[in-house]
């Protein structure tokens, strides 16, 4: 069984799940991200490549994303048809993201819309149902059956897993209030100036719960009593379980901002002196297995094995926890025996199995390298955490310093200061301005916050007083007026 808790008191929303009694994921949902999975916009063909037989679709405020012609629904009806006989330059055209952009990539788009419910997926354009496979017949095809007697024209369905579970009608009055949803976004699209955002699907609360099948959560815990209502509502089946905690932080093992250092850390130090060094980039991860302080008591070749095992059970862990993606690439300690190789990948796939995103391992290489890949939904923590631009991959961005820094200013409100001064770099201060919520941190302090620019600070930032208006004058007067910022 799952806790999920929900960190939804800053601007910044973090999901954590844990799974007895270990930490398995963590996701981040924060504002000025463009383009997330499953966002719905009206765009606007901007360029056709008849080669390709794909388009370049503005989408998001001139950002572009490609469309192949297998995602126009009328393709899908017709394989044959010419991508310029489905679409022209300049028309607009309802577009949902598949896949983010990342680094130099833009995102991945497809015409095939999805609403998702709880138990069922509405396609506005589907022209098919579908129904899990792990509903068993005849109850599947009873479901189809009843399901298509529902749709009409271009509808089309999917019945997820906990469909079965559930009385008809609450498919059916699912169905409705999606289908409704839809009708409203598509009458907002007409009177929106193209290219406009229509739905946004988010990675916290939205998608985070959706993956757990029905009756796997123990409880679901937030920091936010309006996110609680939210949670309530939406998903009627952890209503029950969904509570209201304001010190969330102190159900936790470790702080969130400690959780985001760990999340980034290169080197995860495990028992026995085994260690892992963790190496992300836009092309692929490299994982390096180091035995060099090993412990156990074996000859060479158990030795290889038994970290190796050890070593791959964390990984596992890491894949997930830190939302790694795309091609991995793992330097295991060297094993000769094909059967320790199979029996390692065996034992991966097995675990590999609990992860809610496709992986797939492909086998070693002939230098004794493990190649697999994991499927690219929401960004990869280190992409959202990191400052590309450094050397340091631990070093994180300012926009991340940002919203730890709201993180702190909420954790001082409970000392019911008159005035809190924070000492901020530059770059820190631009970004806190546009990606914080002001108006939700003057509720939450209830006094004056002054930021103080400077290069001349150890760190990002500084809380560097908390007290009385009185004696925050003495400090202010000191500064040059041009560095002070008065908030609220």
């Amino acid at each position: 069984m799952a806790t999920v808790y929900i960190h939804a008191a800053t601007s910044e929303k973090i999901g954590i799940v844990e799974e007895n009694g270990e930490l398995k994921e963590l996701v981040i949902d924060r504002p000025g991200l463009s383009g997330q999975v499953g966002n719905i916009y009206i765009a606007r063909v901007d360029k056709l490549e008849k080669g390709l037989q794909a388009a370049f679709i503005d989408y998001d405020g001139g950002k572009r994303g490609f469309l192949q012609k297998k995602e126009l629904p009328a393709a899908r009806m017709d394989a044959n048809l010419k991508l310029e006989n489905i679409i022209t330059e300049g028309q607009s055209i309802f577009v949902q993201v598949q896949k983010a952009a990342y680094g130099n990539k833009g995102a991945k788009l497809t015409a095939n819309v999805t609403l998702p419910g709880t138990n069922i997926i509405y396609l506005p354009f589907g022209n098919y149902v579908a129904v899990s496979k792990k509903i068993n017949e005849p109850l599947r095809g009873e479901l189809r059956d009843r399901t298509t007697a529902m749709l009409s024209g271009e509808e089309g369905a999917i019945i997820r897993t906990s469909g079965h579970q559930v009385p008809f009608t609450d498919l059916e009055n699912e169905l409705d209030h999606l289908r409704k949803q839809w009708r409203m976004l598509s009458t907002q699209a007409h009177s929106s100036n193209v290219p406009a955002r229509l739905y946004e699907d988010t990675a916290v609360p939205e998608r985070l719960l959706r993956k757990f099948s029905p009756g796997t959560i123990d409880s679901v815990i937030t920091d936010s009593l309006d996110m609680a209502k939210k949670i309530r509502a939406a998903f009627v089946d952890l209503a029950a379980i969904t509570q209201w905690n304001r010190q969330l932080e102190t159900t936790l093992p470790m702080s969130i901002n400690q959780l985001l250092e760990r999340a980034v850390r290169r080197k995860v130090s495990m028992e026995k002196g085994i260690e892992l060094y963790i190496d992300q980039t836009e092309a692929l991860t490299v994982i390096d297995v180091n035995s060099a302080a090993f412990t156990g008591k074996s000859d060479k070749g158990q030795t290889a094995v038994r970290v190796n095992r050890i070593a791959a059970k964390e990984i596992v862990r890491e894949l997930r926890f830190r939302n790694i993606s795309g091609i991995i690439i793992i330097d295991f300690i060297n094993m000769k025996s094909t059967k320790d190789k199979a029996d390692l990948i065996k034992e991966m796939t097995e675990q590999l199995a609990a992860d809610p995103v496709r992986t797939e391992i492909y086998g070693f290489t002939k230098l004794g390298l493990l190649e697999m890949s994991r499927k690219r939904e929401l960004y990869p923590l280190s992409y959202l955490l990191q400052d590309s631009s450094q050397s340091n991959q631990s070093c994180f961005s300012p926009s991340t310093i940002a919203f730890m820094m709201e993180r702190e200013l909420i954790q001082q409100a409970g000392a019911n200061a008159e005035v809190l001064i924070v000492e901020v770099t530059a770059e820190v201060h631009r970004q806190f301005l546009q990606l914080v919520s002001l108006e939700n941190l003057a509720d939450n302090l209830g006094g004056e916050l002054y930021l103080v620019k400077t290069d001349q600070i150890g760190s990002f930032f500084k809380v560097v007083y908390a007290g009385s208006k009185e004696y925050a004058g003495q400090y202010l007067t000191a500064k040059p007026t041009e560095s002070i910022d008065k908030l609220f």
